[in-house]
């Protein structure tokens, strides 16, 4: 498995909301920022300019085909002319119905534009830490992402779904959910250098990849530093030196945290005491507690409570979440 399959294969978008919208000049949208909620919008017909609240980006200029990404939940702007009214999204949402689909007519009487925006919710701690590595926006034109070949079909897939809210339609967005998110960091990953630092630039590197792959695939194994340097072919020095250059911490300083993660989430999904010492790598239940207890600040046991009673519930999602998510 490659290392990007490998780092994203245990993710899950946690919700998903869908939005239609119609814009007719003047027009313009307000969207709320929350950290862990990935935004996009793709342009179906017109243009729309988008602002980025609380950094330097200048205003972006988009037009039909055009996807921009915001991935690290910056509030966000969307109107047909820079100096137009931008409303709180919330207050044009509709919420009288259930579907996680919405259809937005919005503004005056002028040139139409027609945008889908989706909203994924992503709590997972690795997919964070790729996310974090990119620009508070990335611009992409579907067509033309080489490192992508399928990426148009799939948002103009996205885009029929969103626009006719049929039968079935909310299961089949929650499973392209995640093929788009794995695109858009494909489709990103490619126009990283070969040299590029960062996590993404870790990615791209072949040794540190196969160490990264090696640790996600079998994160339980007794890794050592010098066996995942076997295990790429360098040297124990060089490849500790590289790893730490591009990830940002040593090899096992990144495995102790990849297995707490990873337990985290079992705990989350239910698992035993003892099924998660197993596949963290721990010979027992006493020592995976105590170094959960160092890395979380409380027992295994009081994280998955606390988990438990504060998860969202399955009935979070409505149509208006999209807007008021925040």
């Amino acid at each position: 498995m490659d290392a990007l399959s490998a780092v994203l294969a245990p993710v899950r978008l946690q919700q998903t909301c869908w939005a239609f919208t119609v814009g007719r000049a003047p027009w313009g949208l307000a969207f709320s920022g929350r950290k862990s909620v990935v935004r996009f919008h793709y342009m179906v017909r017109g243009s729309a300019w988008l602002s980025v609240d609380d950094t330097d980006e200048p205003d972006v200029a988009l037009s039909g085909g055009d996807l921009a990404v915001l991935p690290l939940g910056h509030a966000h702007a969307l109107r047909d002319h820079p100096r137009s009214a931008a409303v709180p999204v919330d207050e044009v949402a509709t919420c009288d119905s259930r579907s996680v689909i919405m259809h937005l007519e919005i503004g005056g009487k002028g040139p139409e534009t027609n945008f889908i925006t989706g909203a994924f919710v992503l709590d997972d701690p690795l997919a964070r830490q790729i996310l974090t590595v990119l620009p508070p926006v990335v611009r992409m034109r579907p067509e033309a992402e080489p490192g992508v070949p399928s990426f148009l079909e799939n948002i103009q897939f996205v885009t029929r779904e969103v626009a006719t809210d049929r039968p079935g339609s909310e299961l089949v967005l929650l499973r392209m959910a995640d093929v788009i998110f794995i695109q858009i960091l494909r489709a990103y990953l490619s126009r990283v250098p070969n040299d590029g630092g960062g996590f993404l630039g870790a990615l791209r590197d072949p040794s540190t990849a196969a160490a990264l792959s090696a640790m996600h695939d079998r994160a339980e194994a007794p890794w050592t530093v010098a066996s995942l340097a076997k295990e790429v072919g360098l040297s124990r020095s060089v490849f500790a030196a590289r790893f730490a250059q591009l990830v940002g911490e040593p090899p096992l300083g990144y495995l102790t945290r990849l297995r707490m993660e990873k337990a985290a989430t079992l705990l989350r999904d239910g698992a035993r005491l003892t099924e998660a010492s197993r596949l963290t790598g721990y010979a027992s239940e006493a020592s995976f507690s105590h170094a959960f207890r160092q890395w979380a600040g409380v027992a295994p046991g009081a994280y998955r409570k606390h988990l438990r009673g504060s998860s969202p519930g399955a009935d979070w999602c409505t149509a208006c979440e999209l807007a008021s998510i925040s």
